[in-house]
């Protein structure tokens, strides 16, 4: 019983460092310890941004479903099933570019700065397709006619 308590205080520990922003006293100098920095980050991008797809994709999914007259897709069903994994590519890819931008144009402290407007600029690009989707099903709740 003491290993799975044991074990619990590391999962729950190793949450919590998942989940809190990165600390501004770690500078590293060289190339190798530059990317290290961004890529012990790649997974806590990759969870930010996967919750706020998942959350987008359903609604996209219910909320522009319910805006649009019967037969009408408020999005392409190709692109409700590929496209999750196309934005996952590209967004990685464009991670990638941030610990590249940071190497080239490392000046001291830019990273801190660089990573958090990168996350939250991912964010709301990520949002955007839900909500237009909560907008558009608002404006049919409230004008009573719905998308074509």
């Amino acid at each position: 019983m003491a290993k799975m308590s044991a074990l619990q205080e590391t999962l729950d520990g190793s949450v919590e460092r998942l989940l809190e922003w990165p600390s501004e006293h770690s500078v590293s100098s060289t190339r190798g310890e530059i990317i290290a920095w961004w890529e012990s980050r790649r997974l806590r991008f990759n969870l930010y941004i996967g919750t706020i797809g998942i959350i987008t994709w359903l609604l996209v999914l219910v909320a522009g479903s319910a805006a649009v007259k019967p037969g009408v897709d408020f999005e392409e069903p190709i692109v409700m099933i590929l496209g999750p994994f196309i934005y996952v590519f590209f967004a990685n890819i464009c991670y990638t570019l941030g610990w590249t931008v940071d190497i080239v144009a490392y000046r001291g402290m830019p990273r801190m700065r660089l990573y958090k407007y990168g996350i939250v600029f991912s964010a709301i690009l990520t949002a955007l397709p839900g909500l237009w989707a909560v907008v558009a099903w608002f404006m049919t709740v409230t004008t009573g006619h719905k998308l074509d």
